[in-house]
């Protein structure tokens, strides 16, 4: 894991990457980027090998930053 900015971000995203947002429901549904995948992080473990693709890049944020 490592931190990126945004400009990595938008590059992942531009490559086919997934982009997982861990806020809460409330905050996801006020500030989740656009096609951001909702794992809210006590589920992200559990829940993250039945959503997310390992064959593509994935960006995890919060409201923290990203």
């Amino acid at each position: 894991m490592r931190i990126v900015d945004h400009r990595e971000v938008i590059s992942v995203i531009g490559g086919g990457g997934q982009v997982v947002d861990v806020l809460p429901a409330h905050e996801f549904r006020i500030a989740a980027i656009r096609g951001a995948i909702h794992l809210p992080l006590p589920k992200l473990l559990h829940e993250a090998e039945h959503v997310l693709d390992k064959r593509r890049a994935v960006v995890v944020y919060c409201r923290d930053g990203l």
